[in-house]
C-alpha cells in the first residue's frame, strides 16, 4: 500500500493571455491551502507529468530544508527555468500579463479547483527527452548552489 504522505499530486493548466497570472494564483492557492501554486509561461512545460516531477523535487527539498529559494513557489520557478538565479527565472519562466502561461498547483493533496477558473488541462504523457534532461538538470541545481 502506497504512503499517502509521499504521494505528491499535481496539475497543470494552459491558461490564455487574457487571464491574470497574480489573480489565478490567488484563486487557485485560495481553494488549496497549504499547496504550491506557481504561474509560469506557456513555453516552460507541456507535459503534467514533466510538472509533477519538479514539483517533488520542491516538495522533497521543502522537506529536508534544501530548497533552493525561501519559499516553495519560487522554488518551483528555479527549477522550471533551470537555474538558481532568482532574477534569471522570473524574467525567463516567470509569467506576464497579457500572455499565455501555464498555472501549477502541487501538493500532498488532490488539487479543488475554484469555478470558472478555466484554461485547458495539460496532457499527461511520458517524458521526452529533453524534459527528462530538464528534470535531472532540476535535481542537481541543490549541488551547484552548494
Amino acid at each position: 500500500m502506497e504512503d499517502e504522505r509521499l504521494r505528491i499530486f499535481a496539475r497543470a493548466f494552459l491558461l490564455p493571455g487574457g487571464a491574470s497570472p497574480e489573480e489565478s494564483k490567488r484563486r487557485l492557492a485560495d481553494a488549496n491551502p497549504g499547496s504550491v501554486v506557481q504561474a509560469a509561461k506557456a513555453r516552460m512545460a507541456q507535459n503534467e507529468r514533466f510538472v509533477e516531477l519538479l514539483a517533488a523535487q520542491t516538495l522533497r527539498a521543502e522537506s529536508t530544508g534544501s530548497l533552493l529559494a525561501n519559499r516553495q513557489e519560487m522554488d518551483l520557478l528555479l527549477r522550471l527555468a533551470g537555474t538558481t538565479q532568482i532574477s534569471s527565472a522570473i524574467r525567463d519562466a516567470g509569467a506576464s500579463q497579457g500572455e499565455r502561461f501555464v498555472l501549477v498547483v502541487a501538493g500532498r493533496r488532490r488539487a479543488r479547483l475554484p469555478s470558472g477558473l478555466g484554461g485547458k488541462e495539460l496532457q499527461r504523457r511520458e517524458l521526452t527527452d529533453s524534459e527528462l534532461e530538464k528534470v535531472e538538470r532540476a535535481a542537481l541545481l541543490n549541488a551547484k548552489r552548494a
